[in-house]
């Protein structure tokens, strides 16, 4: 297909992937049908695209067609489908699709049918209606089959009610304390943020690859290239590849973080390392930073993990006080749920957070630098480390007096 630049591209373009990032979490069946078929549409240049999703048991049909012709798509639900076990998949497949929308009144363009593995559905799958074969776009249509089974997973969850520790919303709870300015909690939203790193580890891994292609050439062409502005130009291509293949290595560790290899960690050792790591920023952010801990003050952590994490949320301080601003750190004892943790406060006395700040606090991909908090993978990734160690994270802001970061670490290795 032509790419944005005029070129030939085999893989999907990155607007689309960001198209379909910003589904997430997702609300409905409605909204991520009718964008995947739009974005099946535009990517392989058919006439128009027609997705199902077929539960046998129900014998339901929820679908989303969308036309080039038109802005929007048409997304449904069809009762009391017929099926015949003795058909093959293919027919199967237009017996079910024709039931809810007759294939003539959609296009009268050959159409061709790509299933999409999904294993919690009886049938999915899109039917694409185009003049020409897809047969040259094979990769882009694998491309498209797995970031669509990757979406109707996240579809077939939707609704459906779990547990967690935070009953999976990212939510704003107000405390008032004996006259104390009133407080906001802010949780993590537990599903967008599986979701997102599901998402995040397919995508980054699809577009690692070109990436790296692209790099390499570059290199391979400067060696040779003697001419001042091309090399000038090949550089910048480099440098800006390099830049995606550093956001792209985020999303993978926040996708698929590598597995944490706890052992017993002296806290104030392991912030007295990152105090000195991060020397230089808090000297020249003229901040004053107090840590107070008790002397033998131990948990069950993976080291460089735990480090990850301080450094992270010290980090995210610096960035938005200005010169004379305090952070203070404390710890101490406490059980929850009748296992021991570590209650780790790391408090700023900075301006707060706006509420849109606060709604996506803990967001990747998140990009308003209005306070520096929250940006790229920050706070998503200490979320990330913290989850994977059997520990919590939330904030509390009081407007006007800062924000305070909670985390609940636990101290022993957990049973198996």
């Amino acid at each position: 297909m032509a790419s944005e630049t005029g070129g030939v591209s085999l893989g999907l373009p990155d607007i689309f992937y960001r198209r379909l990032f910003s589904l997430i979490p997702i609300e409905s069946s409605d909204s991520i049908l009718g964008e995947l078929a739009a974005v099946w549409c535009e990517a392989t240049a058919a006439k128009a695209t027609y997705l199902i999703l077929f539960d046998q048991s129900s014998l339901e049909l929820t679908a989303g067609v969308f036309r080039r012709s038109q802005t929007e798509s048409d997304c449904f639900t069809q009762s009391s489908i017929r099926i015949d076990q003795n058909r093959s998949l293919l027919a199967q497949s237009h017996l079910i699709a024709e039931q809810g929308r007759p294939f003539h009144l959609i296009s009268s363009s050959p159409v061709q049918f790509f299933p999409i593995p999904c294993g919690q559905i009886s049938l999915a799958g899109v039917f694409l209606f185009s003049a020409h074969s897809q047969n040259d776009t094979l990769s882009l249509i694998s491309e498209l089959t797995e970031i669509s089974r990757r979406l109707f997973t996240q579809v077939l969850k939707t609704g459906k009610p779990q547990d967690s520790q935070y009953n999976n919303c990212q939510s704003c709870h107000s405390v008032a304390e004996d006259g104390n300015p009133e407080k906001q909690r802010v949780l993590p939203d537990l599903d967008k943020l599986e979701a997102m790193a599901e998402f995040a580890a397919g995508a980054g891994h699809e577009i690692n690859n070109p990436v790296a292609t692209i790099a390499g050439r570059v290199q391979m062409l400067l060696k040779h290239e003697t001419d001042p502005e091309r090399r000038q130009s090949l550089a910048t291509i480099g440098g800006q590849a390099y830049r995606i293949r550093d956001m792209i290595g985020d999303a993978m560790l926040f996708g698929r973080p590598p597995a944490p290899r706890p052992t017993a960690v002296n806290l104030s050792k392991a912030i007295d390392e990152v105090q000195q790591s991060l020397s230089e920023a808090i000297h020249t952010s003229e901040v004053l930073l107090t840590v107070d801990l008790p002397a033998t003050a131990c948990l069950w952590a993976d080291e460089t993990q735990l480090k990850v994490v301080i450094s992270n949320l010290i980090s995210n301080c610096l960035n938005v006080l200005e010169a004379g601003g305090q952070i203070c750190i404390s710890a101490e004892e406490e059980t929850v749920d009748a296992v021991p943790m570590l209650h780790l406060r790391i408090k700023d006395n900075g301006p707060g957070l706006s509420e849109q700040e606060q709604k996506h606090l803990f967001d990747p991909f998140y990009s308003a630098r209005q306070a520096g908090r929250g940006l790229g993978f920050g706070l998503s990734k200490c979320w990330r480390i913290v989850d994977l160690h059997g520990g919590q994270i939330e904030a509390e802001i009081s407007q006007g007096h800062g924000v305070t970061l909670h985390l609940l670490w636990p101290l022993n290795e957990r049973q198996k």
